[in-house]
């Protein structure tokens, strides 16, 4: 049920600033730990006082709810707790690698509806996120009623690297009942005879996505991701790669030359790409447009992620060690091209600073929309 709106909520949600971060220079100490979805602010408020040493950061996106917690922290005298009015899915604004020790999770929506499961905050994309600030060792701790959002969730946690631990399907029977913190909805739920259910999804170091060079025998892995695509490229309409494109020798080729890169999760690779340094002879010529520097520049060429990691935020890293990688050798600025009708393709590039410059075409003669990002 949607809240109402609170009288005054924008003013007095003013007059508690001095608790509501608005950017990460404002944040004093880390690691710290986060709530998501904080209600009242009961559970981090309690969280707080049994660890007065640590920093705790709640995280809301409902001002009206936000301005209630801030108010019964600041009313509590609690120093250690300040608030972030947003999504979770902008936390990369706010935190980087290793600033986040632990992440609470306490009766997320379970977005019951058909179609809506990429919503829930246990979702793969939302788990790229959270990876992507949590410290190697860090642990999100995860409560709920509802039964399939929790199967859901471990099923999610596995794929995305975590490993589980502290699994209970009843948690107010369990050894960890004496530790547990009720929030007000587990109080209500509970007293009506509601089982609890409640995990921890632990980080390993090797659980983040690392770019490395890729090798001859990567290539098989590369090929069957590559044939993938075709068959979701065929299935959506989108005549790119529908040749048997890329050829093995040209797999090879970008080996050879040490512009051929895997991304690699628990040691196994899930996406592919190629960096080709230098001049390409395809976007000398531009039309219906043209570059906006000539700068020195790399190409990515072949981008392919496995299928079942498409939406986990890969395309991004992979485009930010490119970028990382480019700058460090004195490179100026990323180019790429894709096909008109490869939405998708087109919405990672824009979505990542890459802006359409024109029309370029292959030794083939199709078309290709062309794409720059400066670099510096």
């Amino acid at each position: 049920m949607r809240m109402r709106k609170k009288r005054n909520g924008d003013k007095r949600l003013r007059d508690l600033s001095d608790l509501i971060i608005k950017s990460r220079a404002e944040i004093v100490s880390f690691p710290v730990s986060l709530e998501i979805g904080c209600g009242k602010g009961a559970f981090i408020a309690e969280l707080a006082k049994r660890e007065p040493d640590k920093s705790f950061i709640a995280v809301e996106k409902c001002s009206d709810v936000a301005v209630l917690a801030a108010e019964n922290v600041a009313r509590a005298g609690i120093g250690n707790v300040r608030f972030i009015v947003g999504d979770a899915a902008g936390l990369g604004d706010y935190f980087e690698k290793g600033d986040v020790e632990r992440i609470y999770l306490n009766f997320s929506d379970p977005w019951k509806k058909s179609g809506q499961f990429k919503r829930r905050l246990t979702y793969r994309s939302f788990l790229a996120v959270y990876k992507s600030i949590l410290c190697d060792g860090g642990s999100i701790f995860f409560k709920t009623d509802n039964e399939p959002l929790f199967d859901f969730s471990l099923e999610e946690f596995e794929f995305s690297g975590f490993e589980l631990r502290g699994v209970t399907r009843d948690l107010h029977a369990s050894e960890f009942a004496a530790d547990n913190i009720m929030t007000e909805y587990e109080k209500n739920f509970s007293s009506r005879g509601f089982r609890i259910n409640r995990c921890e999804a632990f980080l390993p170091a090797n659980a983040n996505p690392r770019l490395r060079p890729a090798t001859a025998d990567d290539l098989p892995d590369a090929g069957r991701m590559f044939d993938d695509a075709r068959e979701y490229l065929g299935s959506h309409g989108v005549d790119q790669w529908q040749d048997g494109y890329p050829p093995r020798e040209l797999l090879e080729e970008d080996v050879a030359l040490g512009a051929a890169y895997v991304v690699e999760i628990a040691g196994r690779p899930v996406a592919y790409a190629a960096l080709r340094r230098g001049e390409d002879p395809t976007y000398r010529v531009i039309r219906d447009g043209a570059w906006p520097d000539e700068k020195p520049y790399a190409t990515v060429h072949r981008m392919v992620v496995d299928r079942g990691h498409k939406g986990t935020g890969l395309a991004a890293f992979v485009f930010g060690e490119f970028a990382r990688i480019c700058r460090g050798e004195g490179l100026g600025a990323l180019r790429c091209d894709t096909h008109r009708d490869n939405r998708s393709m087109r919405r990672a590039l824009e979505k990542n600073g890459f802006a359409e410059c024109g029309t370029i075409y292959l030794e083939s003669g199709a078309a290709r929309v062309a794409y720059h990002k400066p670099l510096n």
